[in-house]
C-alpha cells in the first residue's frame, strides 16, 4: 500500500470512526495526523499544526458569537417570526425564499463567503423553529449564494472574468451564466431530494406576527449587525474579525450575557473542521490529492476534457481556495488544453468546467460556506448528521459536475 492511499485511508477511516462511535470526528482526525505525520511520515509538528485553518476558525467563531448575542437576546427569534412570515404559512416556500434572497445579494458584490454569513444564521434559525431539516435550509443558502456569487460584480467572479480575459476569453457572462444555472440545479435537486414539497403548511396567525416587535436590546443588535454587515460590504473588513467587534460592543452595553454568548460559539462545528483539516493538511504533503488528480488527469480525452477539469478542480478546491488558489493555477492552462484537444473542445468550456468544480465542494464542512452553514444549526438539529450530509453533498456536487461535461454542458460557455 502506497502512503498516498494510506493517508486517503486513514481520512474514510477517521470519518467512519467519529460517526459510528459518536465522537467529534475532528478529534479523531487530530489523533491521525498526530499519529500519521510525526510517526510515519516524519514531518515536523510545526507544519501538521499549519493544516488548522486558523482564518477560517476566527470566521466561524467571530460569526457564530455575534450571532449567539442575537440567539440569546431574542434577536433571530423575533427576525425568525417576521421572515417566516413572509411565507404566509407556506412552509414550502422558505427554502425558495432564501435561494432567491442569497442569489441577488451575492450577485450585486458581496459574493458567496459573505453572503453565506449573512444568511446562514437566519435561514438555520428558521429550519429550527419550524422543524425543517438543516440541511435543506443550508442547500437553499449555498446554492442561492453561488447561482449569485459569480457574477462579475462579486470579488470571484471579478477574479474568474479577469483570468479568462487573460487568455483571450473576454466574454465572460456565458460562463457566469454555466455557474448560476448548475448552482440553481442544484439547488432545485437538493430541495426535491431534501423533501422540500412535504413540509407541512401551518395555520399563521397575521395579527400576532404583526404584534410581534424587537424590545431595546434586540434593536440595538440589529444595528450593531447592520454595522458589521455595512463594514464587511463597503470597507472589506474582514468578517471574523468584524464580528468579534460587533458582539464585543454589544456585550459592554449588556454584559450579562456573556456566559451564555460565549457558551453558544459553535466550538464543536471549529474542532470539527479544524482536526479534520490538519488531517487533509497530512494528506496534501504526503502526495494523496496529487495522486488522485493525477490519477484523473490520465484519463484525459477531448470528449472527457471538460468533466477531468471540473473534478480536478473539485479535489483541489478541498485543500485550498477556489478563488486564491484553484481558479489562478488552472485557469491559465485552459488555453493549452483546448489547444491540445483540438477543435472539439473551446478555452471557455473548459474554464466554465473549471469555475463550476472549484465551487462544486463549497457545501462541504471543509469549505466556508459548508461550515458557516454547519456553525448555524441550531439546538434541534443532529451536527453529526449534518456534517455528513455535507460531505455527501460534496461528493454528488463533484460528480454532478462531471456529468454535467459529458453532456456538453459547458460547451454553452462558447
Amino acid at each position: 500500500m502506497t502512503m498516498q492511499l494510506l493517508t486517503l485511508l486513514a481520512l474514510v477511516l477517521a470519518i467512519f470512526i467519529g460517526f459510528k462511535r459518536k465522537v467529534n470526528t475532528g478529534l479523531v482526525s487530530i489523533l491521525f495526523a498526530f499519529v500519521l505525520g510525526i510517526y510515519i511520515l516524519k514531518m515536523p509538528a510545526r507544519t501538521v499544526i499549519s493544516g488548522f485553518p486558523t482564518s477560517l476558525a476566527i470566521t466561524l467563531m467571530g460569526m457564530t458569537f455575534l450571532f449567539a448575542v442575537a440567539k440569546v437576546n431574542g434577536t433571530l427569534t423575533v427576525l425568525a417570526e417576521k421572515v417566516s412570515s413572509m411565507a404566509k404559512g407556506n412552509i414550502k416556500l422558505l427554502p425558495i425564499i432564501f435561494f432567491i434572497m442569497s442569489a441577488a445579494v451575492a450577485a450585486v458584490g458581496p459574493g458567496p463567503v459573505v453572503t453565506t454569513a449573512l444568511m446562514a444564521p437566519l435561514a438555520l434559525s428558521i429550519a429550527d423553529k419550524e422543524d425543517m431539516p438543516p440541511v435543506l435550509m443550508a442547500c437553499a443558502v449555498i446554492s442561492g449564494s453561488l447561482a449569485g456569487g459569480l457574477s462579475p460584480l462579486s470579488p470571484s467572479g471579478i477574479i474568474a472574468d479577469t483570468l479568462a480575459a487573460k487568455i483571450g476569453v473576454t466574454n465572460y457572462m456565458p460562463i457566469f451564466f454555466c455557474v448560476m444555472i448548475a448552482s440553481t440545479l442544484q439547488g432545485i435537486a437538493f430541495y426535491l431530494f431534501f423533501g422540500g414539497l412535504k413540509l407541512k403548511n401551518k395555520s399563521l396567525n397575521i395579527a400576532d406576527t404583526a404584534s410581534v416587535s424587537f424590545d431595546s436590546a434586540q434593536k440595538a443588535t440589529l444595528a450593531v449587525i447592520t454595522l458589521v454587515v455595512v463594514g464587511i460590504l463597503f470597507f472589506k473588513t474582514d468578517i471574523g474579525l468584524a464580528a468579534f467587534a460587533g458582539g464585543t460592543l454589544l456585550l459592554l452595553v449588556y454584559p450579562k450575557l456573556q456566559k451564555e454568548a460565549v457558551a453558544n460559539i459553535s466550538w464543536d462545528t471549529i474542532l470539527l473542521i479544524g482536526g479534520v483539516a490538519m488531517l487533509i493538511n497530512v494528506i496534501e504533503k504526503a502526495g494523496g490529492i496529487k495522486a488522485l488528480i493525477d490519477f484523473f488527469s490520465s484519463i484525459m480525452t477531448p470528449a472527457l476534457s471538460t468533466s477531468v477539469m471540473a473534478v480536478i478542480a473539485g479535489l483541489m478546491s478541498t485543500v485550498s481556495s477556489a478563488s486564491g488558489v484553484v481558479m489562478p493555477t488552472l485557469i491559465p492552462t485552459s488555453a493549452g488544453i483546448a489547444q491540445n484537444m483540438g477543435s472539439s473542445v473551446s478555452a471557455a468550456s473548459i474554464v466554465a468546467a473549471i469555475v463550476v468544480g472549484a465551487h462544486a465542494v463549497t457545501y462541504s464542512p471543509f469549505s466556508t460556506l459548508g461550515a458557516l452553514s454547519l456553525a448555524a444549526a441550531g439546538e434541534k438539529a443532529d451536527k453529526g448528521k449534518l456534517f455528513l450530509q455535507l460531505i455527501m453533498l460534496e461528493i454528488a456536487n463533484v460528480a454532478f459536475a462531471a456529468i454535467l461535461g459529458v453532456l456538453g454542458f459547458y460547451a454553452l460557455a462558447g
